[in-house]
């Protein structure tokens, strides 16, 4: 513990299941054990829900079209998705999760993802930090038979950084105090907020790493990005005060990509806007909720955001209902044949169907 075994400030958690789609179906079923698997749906445009370790090393990963993850790995093995199996074991994950720290004090982000404030845990002297993240990991190992990895600080932003950085199983602290220095040599692209345009205006500025950053004169800062700028400082700095909210109301699902070059063919649009429908169709099922607001967000050449969205009386997860729904939603942006830089599609209005309808969300 900090400081000659004081109590941390705050004790906050960054849980991540490995690879939990894949783990998943290879924890039911013993032939796909060590094996190159995906996750993807059945259709021509489907994209890779979730990737093994082993389908990973060919370069296989989550939002790729299925059609390219098979030219990678043509022994790739897809099985389709099975969301009353991922939401059960993500229910035994958290069934753990409340044995440590209060519901209103686990936020989950996603199905395999999740936050926790177990500062009165560890405030009492009655377990440590790291005490109770191994006890965590080994409980969802030889409990659930899924492994995770953690990250554990002050903060979520560092919590949630800390858990990526030594993937899978894989167990992190960050201690107090020393936040900014373990941020210090990562790369920018470690902050979340910080989209590829803002990276590569602060590369022109010599900012390459989160300790760059983190130390560059913040006026300069605020001149060329903003007041976003000095937020994105505080972040590199470690500074993140946001609460664990279990309280929280759901998320939202969204997908976007940026264009290699402007696009105004209203076709092209489409397609991207099609491939887009596809991932956040996907995740909406895994997930086993419905969506009942569909919006579009487009970004101009000049950066300028234009968002339009459709909402319907009720909730949907298919894919071509979604996807009618963001095409009007992109007809009501007005674009004519103005270019665009960025197309995204995101899902809101979440709602789990009825009882009687779960077993139809994976037809």
């Amino acid at each position: 513990m900090p400081r000659g075994g004081e109590p941390w400030p705050r004790t906050i958690l960054h849980v991540d299941l490995d690879a939990f789609y894949t783990s998943v179906h290879q924890r039911d079923e013993p032939r796909l054990r060590d094996t190159a698997l995906a996750v993807a749906g059945r259709s021509r445009r489907a994209v890779v829900m979730g990737a093994s370790y082993e389908a990973r090393a060919y370069g296989v990963h989550s939002a790729m079209p299925l059609h390219e993850a098979l030219e990678r790995c043509p022994q790739l093995t897809v099985v389709p998705p099975d969301g009353s199996r991922y939401r059960e074991a993500s229910r035994q994950v958290h069934a753990v999760f409340r044995r440590f720290t209060s519901p209103e004090r686990i936020e989950g982000i996603a199905l395999d993802e999740a936050y926790l404030d177990v500062t009165a845990r560890t405030r009492h002297g009655t377990s440590s930090p790291e005490d109770v993240a191994r006890r965590i990991k080994y409980m969802v190992h030889t409990e659930v038979g899924l492994t995770a990895s953690v990250g554990v600080a002050t903060s979520k932003l560092v919590a949630k950084i800390a858990s990526a950085s030594r993937k899978p199983d894989g167990l992190v602290l960050v201690q107090p105090d020393t936040e900014a220095g373990f941020l210090a040599p990562l790369p920018i692209g470690v902050i979340p907020g910080l989209g590829p345009k803002t990276e590569e205006r602060l590369r022109l500025m010599g900012i390459r790493t989160a300790g760059d950053l983190a130390g560059h004169e913040t006026q300069k800062l605020i001149q060329a990005l903003g007041t976003g700028g000095a937020l994105l400082q505080r972040l590199a700095q470690g500074r993140d005060r946001s609460p664990v909210d279990g309280s929280r109301p759901a998320k939202t699902i969204s997908a976007e990509t940026t264009f290699e070059y402007d696009v105004s063919d209203r076709d092209k649009l489409e397609e991207a806007l099609h491939d887009l429908t596809g991932k956040v169709t996907e995740r909406l099922r895994a997930e086993g909720v419905r969506a009942k607001t569909v919006y579009v967000k487009l970004k101009l050449p000049d950066f300028k955001l234009v968002s339009r969205q459709v909402s319907r009386t009720s909730a949907t997860d298919d894919a071509e209902t979604i996807f009618r729904a963001a095409r009007s939603a992109l007809e009501k942006s007005h674009l004519d044949s103005r270019p665009v830089r960025l197309i995204g599609v995101g899902l809101s209005g979440l709602v789990h169907p009825e009882p009687d309808l779960q077993m139809r969300l994976f037809e």
